[in-house]
């Protein structure tokens, strides 16, 4: 099962995983999922990227990546990975709700400021 993550009220919060289609890159999905849950996100990063090279269009690596980079403090190219995973899965209540989760974070992170 390909596993997405979902969940996050916060930066900080834990992970939650939501099944979609199997993919050619689903060890290293899950892999992924594995090491998120423990903390590990420059691991989880890794392994999603090297689904994203056999599969450019696995909207769950995209999300995953998305979250990864949030946790890494790297807020563009979150943006862009949860823009990716939207745009090739736009019905994904888990996507969506991990990109509107990221907005806010954002947002109240922009009002924060340096």
């Amino acid at each position: 099962m390909k596993r997405t993550l979902f969940g996050l009220a916060v930066l900080a919060a834990a992970l939650g995983l939501a099944a979609c289609s199997r993919s050619v890159g689903s060890a290293a999905l899950d892999a992924g999922v594995a090491a998120a849950q423990e903390d590990r996100w420059d691991e989880a990063a890794r392994y999603w990227r090297s689904v994203l090279e056999k599969d450019p269009r696995s909207a769950a690596a995209h999300n995953n990546l998305a979250v990864a980079l949030e946790k890494q403090g790297a807020w563009d190219e979150a943006g862009r990975e949860y823009e990716t995973a939207l745009r090739l899965d736009p019905g994904n209540v888990e996507i969506k709700g991990n990109y509107e989760s990221f907005r806010l974070r954002l947002e109240a992170a922009r009002r924060k400021g340096p």
